[in-house]
């Protein structure tokens, strides 16, 4: 998720295809990996506001980094509504630019080896607009970005009807490494979003087909991040029309009128893996 365009982005998966070239590929997560989990997390956003104990505001922001320039501390961006986590990006006409809402299980809930599945949808979306589903290290094995690593389950740019599924490491070099088929989704209907992380070994999946894995190989052996824990993100990143300065990865706004963007989140769920 993160966007500095001076840091090296290793993998992005938005190739994509329709629903029937994609069908023949069709595996499942549980029968591709038979491995025994266990579930230690689902939330299903039931109630008026969500769980403090397992998540936080994400702090307001004027960040360097664009996902998070324009993060707001405020409750009615990150909104628990009919079993759903609305997660929204609006507009400021008086400054002129986005207020975007984030929030994070850091320092309260991380996973190291296992499953992670979301549901979500996207109920109105428009150009610069950039909802997320990620993870971050808990525990960084190394400092700093890109070189501690990075997990995004879920990206969407403007109103594209595919998702990307990225992963960020440090190799010394500006490639991508693994590709892969993203399928056609409907994105004002529910999708299923979801990664499995094994040892030494990364898998995406969207309704359950298996987009690509991530493995250490090549140069990317010596400076594999990902053993280690990792923490849940979900945002609605904006840009603005320009007047930042800011790069973004689904360009400028160029119309207001479709705000406030909105993602809404169904479930979440965490299995461990069974030693």
């Amino acid at each position: 998720m993160k966007r500095n365009y001076c840091y090296r982005i290793l993998v992005l998966a938005m190739v994509y295809c329709g629903f029937t070239s994609c069908s023949t590929r069709k595996n499942t997560a549980e029968k591709k990996n038979p491995i025994a989990y266990k579930l230690v997390l689902e939330d299903n956003f039931d109630g008026k506001a969500y769980n403090t104990k397992l998540w936080s505001a994400y702090p307001s922001q004027n960040a360097r980094s664009p996902w998070n320039r324009f993060v707001v501390d405020d409750k009615t961006l990150t909104e628990v509504k009919n079993g759903n986590l609305l997660v929204r990006a609006r507009w400021n006409n008086e400054e002129e630019r986005p207020e975007t809402g984030a929030i994070q299980t850091r320092d309260k809930f991380s996973f190291k080896y296992g499953k992670i599945e979301v549901r979500a949808k996207f109920n109105k979306a428009g150009q610069g607009g950039w909802p997320a589903i990620w993870l971050m290290p808990q525990n960084p094995i190394y400092p700093e970005w890109p070189k501690g690593g990075e997990i995004d389950i879920m990206e969407r740019l403007n109103n594209d009807n595919f998702v990307n599924q990225v992963i960020h490491q440090s190799d010394g070099d500006f490639k991508p490494i693994s590709t892969g088929k993203t399928p056609l989704i409907s994105p004002t209907e529910y999708n299923t979003y979801s990664v499995i992380k094994l040892p030494n070994k990364i898998e995406f999946y969207v309704n359950n087909v298996l987009v690509m894995t991530h493995e250490p190989k090549g140069d990317f052996a010596e400076n594999w991040p990902f053993e280690t824990d990792y923490y849940i993100i979900l945002n609605h990143a904006c840009a603005d029309k320009g007047k930042a300065g800011v790069k973004f990865w689904p360009g400028f706004v160029t119309s207001t009128e479709g705000f406030p963007y909105e993602m809404a989140v169904d479930y979440i769920k965490v299995w461990n893996v069974v030693e």
